[in-house]
């Protein structure tokens, strides 16, 4: 065909319930697989074209749809593998010849210097094999991939010796799962000597479905378990995930986990990655962009210059690229649209149906099993010679896709190959310490999967060893499943490495008090640590101001708004004070305000003069666009106080060293908070969290089943889910209210007010100021202490049984207690002297 110079593969009478791989090669030169262009009634029509000339084998692997592992063969269909010539004629006509690939291999520029953030959103090209010998880069295993005319540019390939002659330190990060793991394998299998790298088929490096850091000379590599998959919607109930019989996850969300693990790896700026290769999670059936991937992307802080590579679900030689070419290129459209929309230079996102499509007969599984492997790569003991350099490689992982990716990130890490050797010979000499160091933190098995922020890493020094095999006494490390969630019905199954995993998905509220883990239970009568000797988590300490600290300036107040404790009523206050604040009413969409893309400050209602910033800081994915508009740093507009229920992530996001934050928060005794929330919510249908269902059960029944409740304040001051909360997470949080955090009690709601008001250099002492205070606390000559949004309901005594079901197994209890002492002592420790109620 002269017009498209292609060779047209058809398939007749396909079944109905199988999908097709053609693949094309020649031995030793070339492998490649043809694309479906259409599906007619009776036939699929494939097209390949050839490079250049030579003799091609084509093979037609019939594949049952839905059935994968290494035990699902996948059969050639007669009478494939068939035999076809191009000539040096035809050559002429159909291909672009083996010269000029050569010439233009060596001449494409490196594709990590590429502007064009689409590069490797439309992949394409041809993997040339270790007979042609071509004098471009090459992989250790002598094939070549040779990007298209579209792509236009070429892949550098570095060795031991170039990553072990870094003049500067470096770190690539690699987050996602087993298949992403296979770059992160690949890269330590070229940065680690023979004898180190030995055991790592059988070493906690190749079998960590954790936190892995690997470090040698100047070069680190980092993996994260980052399971997409499991990502939750955006408005899903908190839940307990159990697998099989262990817990994965104590309640809370995979996505705040994950969250916690980005916010991590940005902490330090010296320690921020040159790299970053992420699953993105699309291909999944529940993912979602803005929440589950752009949402990462607008929180890189703007002063960071290295490059995040997204994957998605199709980077895999599983899927392959099977689908018809009209599909792939809505799939890539898709990707350009994505790119387009997180509009950031430093993103890029590989085409995971044109980089997996190739390959096919090289995966973990073989040759037999086309399309059932779900990893490129494999452990394997291969030497391989390299007649042209003279060296042998050994591999202890293999894997061609793999080893290409990990490739381009050393290429986005180092820069341009011969930039990079003038550095190093401008440098003074090779890194002084090029011994191995790896650290872990990893779950003895496969399942649970792990995503951990701040995990406490076992480090070793040396070669590689072989991990201790997971036996019974391992298991009782890991927390099981609540035999409530274990009598609820399976929600779904999928495989894994070393199992079939059955998913039960258990909301919070339907996991009883009594049904906790025995750890978690036993973490009640456990020795605890002393609050004098925790640490505060980094950010907390660094991005608060101290209750004890000097002065009045470089702080923005912060109220941290525990619900059902005069919230409302406090907010209107500063509202009548004359304060901008910054809650959920400025991104409100009926405002017109909510997607502009600098900070805006309005009045939202024309009968009162109250002013807000149009961002929303109640919600996770909201204080993320507050950080991106920078809220805390805006002198203009300027914020007069942000009010948020997420302490943990408010503090971590919105504030930092230079712009810190000024805590102040009211509390109320929780079996009373409790109370008043269970009666709320059966009626507050303008409220997300809106449960009509409880109006038709009564307050004990209720408190039997939604624990989650009960620790509501510690588990927001921790950042810890509230089944897996200890008494150390308890003398945490004290801690953290004795230091960061000026209280009040709503009992004392006036004098609480002026408190926070001399604390966050709040001027209240005018007429004006003081008839809002007086308004709001509703407080009249004799003093009475109701405060506005009260919300009418039956009453629990003290002592009762219902009282104390209430707060059984209550944290936050013992929180309030040590609220209410801190209350007396701040009064002196920060020069603020008692009012009457009344004044």
């Amino acid at each position: 065909n002269e017009a498209a110079p292609e060779l047209e593969i058809e398939i007749i009478n396909p079944k109905p319930r199988y999908q097709y791989s053609v693949t094309v090669e020649s031995t030793g030169l070339y492998t490649g697989t043809a694309t479906m262009l259409s599906q007619e009634k009776g036939k699929l029509i494939y097209y390949w074209r050839p490079s250049f000339a030579a003799t091609y084998e084509i093979y037609v692997h019939e594949l049952e749809r839905n059935r994968y592992g290494a035990h699902v063969k996948t059969p050639l269909i007669q009478p494939s593998p068939l035999s076809i010539t191009i000539s040096p004629d035809q050559n002429n006509a159909t291909a672009e010849g083996i010269e000029s690939l050569k010439e233009r291999a060596l001449s494409m520029i490196p594709c990590q210097s590429v502007t064009n953030a689409n590069i490797f959103s439309r992949f394409d090209g041809d993997w040339i094999g270790p007979d042609v010998h071509l004098e471009a880069d090459t992989l250790r295993t002598g094939w070549t991939f040779v990007p298209s005319k579209a792509m236009n540019c070429r892949f550098e390939t570095f060795s031991q010796k170039d990553l072990l002659s870094l003049p500067e330190k470096k770190s690539i990060h690699v987050i996602g799962t087993s298949k992403e793991r296979g770059v992160f394998l690949a890269l330590a299998d070229l940065l680690l000597s023979d004898s180190e790298k030995f055991h790592i088929p059988k070493s906690v490096v190749g079998q960590c479905w954790g936190r892995v850091n690997i470090t040698k000379g100047n070069l680190e590599l980092v993996y994260q378990d980052f399971r997409v998959a499991q990502f939750e919607a955006r408005d899903s109930e908190d839940y307990v995930e159990c697998h099989n019989d262990l817990i994965a996850k104590d309640g809370g969300k995979f996505i705040d986990n994950a969250t916690s693990v980005w916010h991590e790896v940005f902490r330090e700026e010296s320690s921020w990655p040159s790299v970053i290769l992420m699953l993105s999670g699309k291909g999944e059936n529940n993912w979602d962009f803005e929440y589950h991937t752009r949402s990462f992307v607008e929180t890189l802080p703007p002063s960071w210059n290295g490059t995040l590579v997204f994957t998605d679900a199709y980077f895999s030689p599983r899927l392959a690229g099977l689908s018809a070419n009209n599909v792939n290129e809505k799939y890539r459209s898709k990707l350009e649209e994505y790119l387009e929309t997180m509009d950031d230079k430093r993103v890029r996102w590989i085409d995971g149906k044109g980089i997996s499509k190739e390959m096919r007969m090289y995966a973990e599984f073989g040759p037999e099993f086309v399309t059932r492997s779900q990893h490129f790569h494999h452990f394997c003991n291969e030497s391989i010679i390299d007649d042209n350099k003279g060296t042998i490689n050994n591999l202890r992982v293999c894997g061609n896709v793999t080893d290409m990716m990990a490739q381009l990130l050393l290429g986005f890490a180092v820069g341009e190959k011969k930039n990079y050797v003038e550095k190093v010979q401008q440098a003074e000499g090779e890194p002084t310490d090029t011994k191995l160091t790896y650290c872990f933190d990893c779950p003895k098995k496969l399942l649970p999967f792990h995503i951990t922020s701040n995990p406490q890493l076992t480090c070793a020094k040396g070669p590689l060893r072989e991990r201790e095999i997971a036996d019974d006494e391992d298991a009782k490390t890991e927390k099981t499943c609540p035999q409530s969630c274990m009598s609820q019905g399976i929600s779904w199954s999928f495989g894994s490495q070393s199992e079939t995993v059955n998913v039960r998905h258990c909301p919070v509220s339907t996991i009883p008090t009594a049904d906790i883990t025995a750890e978690a239970s036993e973490a009640f009568v456990t020795k605890i640590v002393p609050e004098e000797s925790m640490e505060l988590p980094k950010l907390i300490q660094s991005n608060l101001v101290d209750v004890t600290g000097e002065g009045q300036t470089s702080f923005t107040p912060f109220f941290w708004h525990v619900p059902k404790c005069a919230g409302t009523a406090i907010q209107n206050l500063y509202y009548c004070m004359g304060l901008t604040i910054a809650n959920q009413v400025g991104a409100n969409p009926k405002f017109g305000h909510n997607e502009e893309t600098a900070l805006v400050k309005f009045k939202p209602w024309k009968r009162y003069d109250w002013s807000v910033i149009n961002v929303d800081t109640t919600t996770k994915e909201g204080i993320l666009r507050a950080q991106k508009l920078g809220l805390a740093s805006s002198k203009d507009p300027k914020v007069d106080l942000i009010v948020s229920m997420e302490f943990d992530f408010a503090v971590s996001h919105l504030f930092d060293k230079a712009n810190r934050g000024r805590v102040f928060a009211m509390f109320r005794h929780p079996v009373e908070r409790l109370e008043s929330l269970f009666y709320y919510l059966q009626k507050a249908n303008w409220e997300s969290t809106y449960h009509p269902e409880w109006a038709k059960t009564s307050l004990s029944d209720w408190a039997k089943t939604h624990k989650g409740e009960k620790n509501w304040m510690v588990h927001k001051l921790v950042n810890k889910p509230v089944t897996s909360l200890t008494m150390d997470d308890l003398e945490l949080a004290k801690k953290i209210v004795r230091e960061k955090i000026v209280v009040g009690l709503e009992d004392r709601f006036v004098e609480s007010i002026h408190r926070f008001n001399v604390y966050s250099g709040i001027d209240d002492s005018s007429k004006e100021r003081q008839s809002c205070i007086a308004n709001v606390a509703r407080v009249p000559p004799k003093g009475d202490k109701k405060v506005t949004n009260s919300d009418p309901h039956p009453k629990t005594k003290r002592g009762t049984d219902l009282w104390k079901l209430l707060a059984k197994d209550s944290l936050d209890v013992l929180l309030y207690e040590y609220v209410e002492e801190i209350y007396e002592q701040q009064g002196d420790m920060i020069g603020m002297t008692k009012t009457n109620e009344s004044s």
